[in-house]
């Protein structure tokens, strides 16, 4: 089976992803080292008004980036003493419902 990618593939993928005109017809991105990222886009606009939106230049703007994670605890303190605490939390639990004649297993409960 041929995978061929095609205009008509890619294409429509990378114009969402870019956020061009809906009417988009061509566009060049143009990624260099040491450069800023260019895209020409040729497009039909669906409204014009007047020759400024025919001509406009647009900007390209990075996404927000999502926030930062924190870390998961396993990480902060080693796998180990996480996995014991985890453990231990659930002897715990277990114990506490498991409880016979008011016997405290442990200091939680």
């Amino acid at each position: 089976m041929n995978n061929l990618m095609t205009v008509h593939t890619l294409g429509p993928q990378l114009i969402a992803l870019l956020g061009l005109p809906k009417h988009c017809v061509s566009f060049e991105l143009r990624c260099a080292a040491g450069e800023l990222v260019t895209v020409k886009c040729e497009f039909y606009p669906e409204e014009a008004e007047g020759i400024d939106l025919v001509l406009a230049e647009y900007e390209l703007v990075p996404r927000e980036t999502p926030t930062a994670v924190e870390p998961h605890p396993a990480e902060v303190i080693g796998f180990d003493a996480w996995m014991r605490e985890r453990v231990e939390l659930a002897h715990c639990n277990m114990m506490v419902r498991a409880r016979i004649g008011g016997q405290r297993y442990c200091n939680q409960g």
